[in-house]
């Protein structure tokens, strides 16, 4: 769920409140512009799945449709899987304090597909993916989806940690995506030298229905778009600080992750669940 919204940016502006683009955060309620990982372990209470287990900041610039009318960004989803590329025996729990971003603010062309990613769901694609449920004709920019259909944004962190930095000067230098696997065959990536430690691919999911009032979806404009005047979805990108209590997010990758079970979201694969933030 959305925790609460502003014009900060902890980690691209950091003790300047107001300084950013408008950001939508969700899960640790207490994010400002004076956000540190330290800072973050303080909350009483968030709006992520377990609470207080999960104290981690999301957030990702707003989404505008042609009116010029935020769309509220509604049951997201924030996935941690091995992905498709790299061994899932590899993956390691993420250091606390580690903070990266995914995507390009600054963008002035499309950005890789792998990273920021979106497509309508009523299209049908025609070539080999990995899984029926991630299918591969994703496009890096707002597509043009009918009424009534649903426009998928997803966008991926990357996957590969230097192993000594929790940040750098850019929030990226001290991670990177791992080479690809070939689909369908899964898990014959890997992550390169300079950062050989893999972690969980973190991935925000969000899905919006495209309805004659918003006008059409190639029309809607993040925050990001706006300040820099470049075509839809051109500078999406997210923002993440970890603040996962240890323990569970171990079990987390031991229970899940190496066995590459799929969990669903909430549960820990030893027969108990995080308390959703959502009302069955």
């Amino acid at each position: 769920l959305e925790s609460h919204e502003g014009y900060d940016d902890p980690l691209v502006y950091p003790e300047q409140p107001g300084a950013s683009h408008h950001h939508i955060f969700f899960g640790n309620t207490t994010v400002d512009a004076f956000t540190t990982p330290e800072s973050l372990l303080e909350a009483t209470e968030t709006t992520c799945d377990g609470d207080t287990l999960n104290q981690s900041a999301y957030w990702v610039p707003a989404l505008y449709d042609g009116n010029g009318e935020r769309i509220p960004y509604i049951e997201p989803l924030f996935y941690y899987k091995t992905g498709y590329h790299l061994p899932p025996e590899s993956i390691q729990a993420p250091p606390a304090g580690l903070r990266m971003i995914a995507g390009d603010a600054n963008a002035t062309e499309p950005q890789n597909s792998a990273i920021v990613k979106f497509r309508c769901d009523s299209w049908e694609p025609d070539q080999v993916w990995f899984d029926p449920g991630d299918p591969l004709d994703h496009v890096p920019y707002l597509p043009d989806c009918e009424t009534d259909d649903m426009l998928e944004i997803r966008i991926v962190f990357p996957q590969c940690w230097d192993g000594v930095n929790l940040d750098s000067p850019d929030h990226k230098s001290h991670m990177a995506y791992p080479s690809e696997a070939t689909p369908p065959i899964a898990g014959t990536g890997s992550c390169p030298d300079t950062h050989p430690i893999a972690i969980p691919e973190i991935s925000y999911n969000f899905a919006f229905y495209a309805t004659a009032d918003r006008g059409p979806t190639s029309t809607w404009r993040f925050a990001s778009d706006l300040h820099h005047n470049v075509d839809g979805g051109i500078s999406a990108h997210a923002d993440w600080i970890n603040g996962w209590n240890a323990d569970i997010m171990e079990t987390i990758v031991t229970n899940c992750l190496h066995p590459a079970y799929e969990c669903m979201v909430g549960l820990l694969g030893d027969g108990t669940r995080l308390e959703s933030v959502i009302e069955d």
